[in-house]
């Protein structure tokens, strides 16, 4: 069965980490923002990011990709709402998983490679609404070379 894995954390909590554990097709907004391998945040372009890496999903799951992993914060249940309603209307197994906590802003400021500040960190978790079906993930080894608390 088609799968869709939405991953669900802070910036600086490992979803790409994890994304890159599970395999499949992997779609993460950053890379919006990735260009020559530099990574230029601009947010005034923020909600068409949003809107390049929902279409992306809608693709690869319209094409029957057999698994799709979304690697973003999905830290509200609106934000994952577009994903949500893609894996329902092309037939999808649903998982979501949320990366390991407890999520300590000051931590996650130190490990997040796109230079999140901490006030946005701080505002990502204090915004973090739970979803009833989500696991956490447990294989910490996945973090070996990673500072974790």
């Amino acid at each position: 069965m088609k799968k869709l894995i939405l991953l669900r954390g802070p910036s600086g909590s490992g979803k790409s980490t994890i994304a890159e554990t599970i395999g499949g097709k992997i779609f993460e907004t950053d890379k919006f923002w990735e260009r020559n391998g530099e990574y230029k945040f601009d947010p005034s372009k923020l909600g068409l990011a949003h809107a390049w890496n929902q279409t992306n999903v809608n693709t690869a799951c319209n094409f029957g990709e057999e698994l799709v992993v979304v690697a973003n914060t999905n830290m509200t249940m609106w934000e994952m709402k577009p994903y949500l309603k893609t894996a329902a209307e092309y037939g999808y197994e649903l998982e979501v998983i949320r990366t390991p906590g407890p999520w300590d802003p000051d931590v996650l400021f130190k490990r997040n490679v796109h230079g999140v500040p901490l006030g946005t960190l701080e505002k990502q978790v204090k915004k973090y609404q739970e979803h009833d079906d989500e696991t956490e993930w447990t294989d910490m080894s996945i973090f070996k070379n990673e500072q974790r608390t």
